[in-house]
């Protein structure tokens, strides 16, 4: 099928092979950019036209580092918006960032901070800013966010509304990443891997999550050693 992007055709056929599939669409790898063509039932679902969300984003994605935004639109012969194009960053890494140094570990958190700010900023609640739309590209040693399909204006919120809502998501974000790669190293057992994130996340008080660790990076040798430590007071 053809489709038009940036004024341009390019065509992805029936049979050609997909990068991935999700709830929403089908994600095509093109060069060194993902194509995401929507499936369209799921173009106005849960909050709205995603044409008018994405055409938003598109206008700010040039800000943005660590999370993915669209920086194309694109529609089929009839000029029905159909899906969006994104940098590729990487496969499917999930696993590898408490390995990191502690410099770069806490940059990669702190870009994060810096970025779903700046999001807020822009009036977006960031929906589905999930530990299953985050990549870790091992070769670059850094942290991502795809899939911005959901983000969204809320016409009720005020900007501290933005600030606060996205800032517990991000929270959330970080609590099951760490407590994934926890479990996946088998540093300390699922249980006890959960009742020390919550340790974490009442400690740390009104710190932000790259403050905490670098407040700890003086006192541990790297996350793992950190996390080891820790858990022995875990009851």
């Amino acid at each position: 099928m053809k489709y038009y992007v940036d004024g341009k055709i390019i065509t992805i056929s029936d049979n050609q092979k997909k990068f991935n599939s999700g709830s929403e669409g089908n994600l095509y790898k093109i060069d060194n950019y993902i194509y995401k063509i929507y499936y369209p039932n799921t173009l106005n679902e849960g909050f709205g036209n995603k044409k008018i969300y994405h055409q938003s984003l598109l206008g700010i994605s040039d800000k943005f580092e660590s999370i993915v935004l669209p920086t194309s639109l694109i529609f089929d012969e009839l000029g029905n918006y159909v899906g969006y194009k994104c940098p590729m960053v990487g496969e499917n890494d999930k696993i590898g960032l408490t390995e990191l140094d502690w410099n770069i570990f806490i940059e990669n958190i702190k870009k994060l901070e810096e970025e779903i700010l700046l999001l807020s900023e822009n009036r977006f609640l960031a929906v589905d800013f999930a530990f299953h739309n985050s990549i870790y590209s091992k070769e670059m040693q850094k942290l991502y966010m795809v899939d911005p399909g959901r983000y969204h204006h809320q016409a009720y919120f005020t900007l501290n509304d933005y600030i606060s809502k996205n800032k517990l998501i991000l929270e959330e974000y970080i609590f099951h990443m760490l407590e994934r790669e926890i479990i996946s190293y088998k540093l300390i057992t699922p249980k006890k891997a959960t009742m020390l994130m919550k340790s974490i996340a009442s400690a740390k008080e009104d710190l932000t999550y790259s403050e905490y660790f670098y407040d700890n990076s003086a006192k541990y040798e790297n996350v793992h050693e950190m996390i080891k430590v820790k858990s022995r007071y875990i009851k």
